[in-house]
Parts: structure tokens; sequence; C-alpha cells
């Protein structure tokens, strides 16, 4: 289904397909337990995965893995046009043991994150996706707790031409990835040292008590030239990234554990339980409670 939103919880699938003509940074970074395909139709972005930063031009698929945070940026007023998949394992695995046995989410676990398409896989991924893309506009809801009552005849064939599909994208990009390989190829990241040094900084040590200052101390610069080149080269703030890295292991606590919401929240590096809350549900989407309701094995 075609939606506006880039993320949508409670669906095991959907895709996306826009133009933005002005300036558009993603407001946070967000991450999600689905996987995801991003197909650049037109123009260049600026993609921020985990702890590295990527170019990515027109033609080029971008894989990120499920749980990995993630937020694209602007490169200058370049407009740009883009197709965005999200699924679920399940739905593609539970439909065919052949393709639960070729195990198509592997692609999500290699070193290469950018693909630059060459041209005969660009025509093939590209009619893929727009047959996708015409089969999801219906706008079918393709919920995990869907039953075979709930769905008409036709959404029933709708739903599993979009599994058919997807596993065919899938399969082509295993096959590319292949080649690649053989290549040597590898995924070119945007460097700037001192920033990829604050980084893996801020990786170590975000349950602590960060502040602009007192990481611009461990660096011997300013708050203010910290903040600038920071944002600068990822199109984020400070405050924003040490947000998502608790964020992310908050999920797995809240996943793992029977610890207390209050408690995951001083654990993680928040200072206040509500604080917490309202920056864990603008990052996935839904409430510490639900989403412990939805993804908790305890």
């Amino acid at each position: 289904m075609v939606r506006k939103t880039v993320y949508a919880p409670h669906y095991d699938f959907f895709i996306d397909q826009s133009k933005k003509t002005d300036v558009y940074n993603m407001d946070f970074f967000h991450m999600h337990k689905k996987y995801e395909i991003y197909y650049l139709l037109e123009g260049s972005r600026k993609y921020f995965i985990d702890d590295s930063i990527y170019l990515v031009n027109a033609g080029s698929l971008v894989l990120i893995d499920a749980d990995s945070v993630h937020k694209t940026a602007n490169m200058g007023d370049v407009p740009h046009s883009r197709i965005v998949i999200n699924f679920s394992s399940s739905f593609i695995e539970d439909f065919s043991d052949e393709l639960k046995a070729m195990n198509l989410t592997s692609i999500f676990k290699t070193k290469f994150t950018v693909l630059p398409l060459s041209f005969k896989y660009k025509l093939i991924i590209e009619n893929i996706l727009f047959k996708l893309v015409e089969i999801g506009s219906d706008d079918i809801e393709l919920g995990a707790k869907a039953t075979a009552e709930d769905e008409t005849l036709p959404n029933a064939y709708k739903k599993t031409l979009l599994k058919l599909q997807l596993s065919e994208l899938l399969i082509m990009i295993k096959e590319y990835l292949e080649i690649l390989q053989q290549k040597e190829y590898e995924s070119h990241q945007i460097v700037n040292n001192k920033v990829d040094k604050i980084i893996k900084y801020i990786s170590a040590h975000y349950t602590e008590d960060l502040t602009l200052t007192s990481i611009a101390e461990q660096f011997y610069i300013s708050p203010f030239y910290l903040s600038k080149i920071f944002k600068k080269s990822t199109n984020l703030s400070i405050i924003e990234y040490i947000n998502s890295l608790r964020i992310r292991n908050a999920k797995e606590l809240l996943e793992s554990s029977s610890t207390k919401i209050a408690d995951i929240a001083e654990l993680v590096g928040f200072s206040s339980s509500s604080h917490f809350s309202r920056t864990f549900k603008l990052v996935t989407g839904l409430s510490p409670q639900q989403y412990k309701k939805y993804y908790s094995t305890k």
C-alpha cells in the first residue's frame, strides 16, 4: 500500500513513492523492526545509518537492516524522488518454505549498504519496484494480525502478488550482491575524521550524562564548533544522535527483559521517564508500553 508515512509498525509490508521538489530533511532519526529498501529515482541524498554516513545518488539502492538507526538528509537544494519499502521477515518467509530456505533477508547483513546499480540491474529492479507500487496503490491493509475472514478475495490476490514481487526483488538484489562481492566493491562513506571519532565516543558513552560541553572537552574544541561540524557532516544535532542510541538500547531491554519502563529510561541515559516516553514514540511510532506489548518476549 502506498502511504504518506515512512513507517507503520502495525503492517507487515508497505511501500511509499514520493517526490520532493523543495529541500527536505527527515526531522529525526528513526528505527524499526522491519527491513527497509530505499531506492533513489532522482537527485542525491545523504544517508546516516547507525554510525556511518553515505552519499546516495540516483539509481542506487540502500539496504537497511531491522533495528538500524537511520535518517536521510538533503545534498544542497537538489529535488529528489524515491521509493521506500518496509517489510517483516515473516511476510515472505511464511509464504514459502523454499523462500525461507533461501534466507533472502541475509542481503541486509552484508557489508554492502549502498548499491549503485548497473544498467542491466537498474532496469530489472526499477521494473519490479514500479510493479510493487502499482499493486500496492489500492491501500490494502497487510497487518500482521489480519485473518482470512478480514480480507476480500481481491485483496488476498494482491497480497500474494506483493509477496511474489518482493521475493523477486530480493532474489535480484542477492544476485547483484554476489556480482559486487566478486568485484570487491565497498559502499563509500562520507568521511570526516573528527566527526567519526565523535560518533564513536558517543556510541561508547551514550548512557552517561552527556552534554555538548562535556563532549567538546573530550576533543579540545568549543561546543559551538562541535555542534557546527557535527551538523554539517550529518544534518543531525548531537542530542538527536545520542537519543537515537538510547532508544535503540531501550528497545532491546523492552523486548528481552522485565525491567520497569521508568528504570529502563534511567538505564539508557534519560533524565526523566516522561522525556523518554516522548522521544521513544517520536522515533519508533509507538509508546514504550505499546512497543513492549507488541514485541516483548518476557
